[in-house]
């Protein structure tokens, strides 16, 4: 199939891509399959249309088969739904129109295109402002993103928040630290084996608590034992993922919640 004349041959993979937020979501909860849908998605997107793809079911039916099946199709719209709710894709713009863009893959597309020839007025599910000058072409200011800014990792205002958090966190104490023992409301005792990266993602556990600014230690505690500890694949991951928070008071007791339920439904 020849490439669509407004796609690109490639598109940036940048370090806020791979270490954002959102990707250590879909690999905590799916592995690295999922990380690998994500960027076809994203290759889908700028080898198609360039800067947009229609989603709906049939959509994602098709797309999940041409991954061999490795994930299914209510896994894949799960993903979509994690990245919308991370702002990787622009959240009106798939309630309305069932489409997945966002203001930064228009702006790489943008970038990737500026020597082409083209009129940016007709084109649809356009969210970048453009600039008429008086020669009368249109200018767009173009940044080098994937990510908000507020998915990147090399961002100033990511690093202060980042600070803030870590000041904010009751510091993590493995078993064995210290004789095993924390002090009471300061510490958190973590098992060793939580920190094998390859079964856990403890650390982005904690950041995301941080986020959602749950601080309580008995609710840091009560969180990471149901579970078992950032375990990869756990369903920790799919609640954060899936609920948006802006609904939720108290989201430390949500989760726990969410957590023992489906502990009682398991067993």
């Amino acid at each position: 199939m020849a490439m669509n004349c407004t796609g690109v041959l490639y598109f940036p993979i940048t370090i806020s891509l791979l270490e954002g937020v959102a990707t250590e979501l879909i690999e905590a909860r799916f592995g690295l399959k999922g990380v690998a849908a994500f960027i076809k998605l994203l290759g889908k997107i700028y080898k198609e249309e360039g800067y947009y793809l229609v989603w709906n079911k049939e959509q994602c039916m098709l797309f999940a088969h041409k991954l061999g099946n490795e994930l299914s199709d209510e896994e894949m719209q799960e993903i979509v739904e994690l990245l919308i709710k991370k702002e990787i894709f622009d959240r009106k713009m798939y309630e309305e129109h069932h489409v997945l863009t966002s203001e930064p893959i228009q702006k790489v597309w943008l970038e990737a295109t500026k020597r082409r020839k083209r009129d940016l007025n007709p084109l649809p599910y356009f969210l970048v402002e453009t600039k008429v000058p008086k020669n009368g072409k249109e200018e767009n200011e173009v940044q080098d993103v994937l990510f908000p800014p507020e998915n990147a990792c090399n961002s100033e205002q990511s690093k202060e928040k980042q600070s803030k958090e870590k000041e904010n966190t009751p510091p993590l104490t493995p078993q064995g630290e210290d004789g095993g023992k924390g002090t009471e409301g300061s510490s958190i005792e973590i098992p060793g084996y939580a920190y094998n990266k390859k079964t856990h993602n403890l650390e982005g556990l904690m950041l995301e608590l941080n986020q959602l600014h749950i601080v309580d230690p008995n609710e840091i505690n009560a969180i990471l034992r149901l579970s078992d500890y950032g375990r990869l694949g756990g369903y920790i991951f799919r609640v954060i993922g899936s609920t948006r928070w802006s609904t939720i008071l108290a989201k430390g007791k949500y989760i726990i919640a969410a957590l023992r339920k489906e502990r009682c439904g398991n067993g």
